[in-house]
């Protein structure tokens, strides 16, 4: 199937445009007298389908005479990044699901704890093990088997990367 130009496409759409137009001022004229007679029932709906066609077909006029007046650089342009980033899965898991769901050292609900109070340190971020351990919910050794948890993983990754 040929596609035509943009030119032959425009004067396809606006014989359409104005055809809709003539059809809907035929039909609104052809009701419109008929309101007029006793036969009103009968071709008040000629007249509603042909007010309803003509002010489409006039909003479709105006709508192609305003695209064509605006000037090209005000069309917006919608510029899509070549690839958008995914989210990505982290390397090696969170410290919190670790202390959490793995070793069960510490609750839900001092995690968010933890995490609420590191946010609230704007300048001087503290790391949530360092958090955990002021706040008394884990000891050393316990926090340095979870980095050494984290640690493992890290190194296996790697290395199946390098390989």
């Amino acid at each position: 199937m040929r596609k035509g130009t943009a030119q032959e496409r425009d004067v396809v759409w606006m014989v359409l445009v104005w055809g809709r137009v003539v059809v809907g001022l035929v039909l609104a004229a052809t009701g419109g007298v008929a309101f007029g007679h006793a036969w009103t029932r009968e071709y008040a709906p000629l007249w509603w389908v042909g007010a309803i066609t003509l002010l489409v077909g006039i909003l479709l006029v105006l709508s192609g005479l305003y695209a064509r007046s605006r000037p090209a650089d005000t069309t917006p342009q919608v510029v899509m990044p070549e690839e958008t980033p995914q989210p990505q899965e982290p390397l090696v898991p969170l410290l919190g699901a670790l202390l959490v769901y793995k070793y069960q050292r510490i609750t839900h609900k001092q995690l968010n704890e933890a995490l609420e109070q590191q946010r609230k340190e704007r300048q001087d971020r503290r790391r949530l093990g360092e958090i955990l351990l002021a706040m008394g919910a884990i000891t050393k050794p316990q926090l340095e088997e979870a980095l050494e948890h984290q640690r493992t993983i890290l190194r296996q990754k790697t290395s199946t990367q390098t390989s």
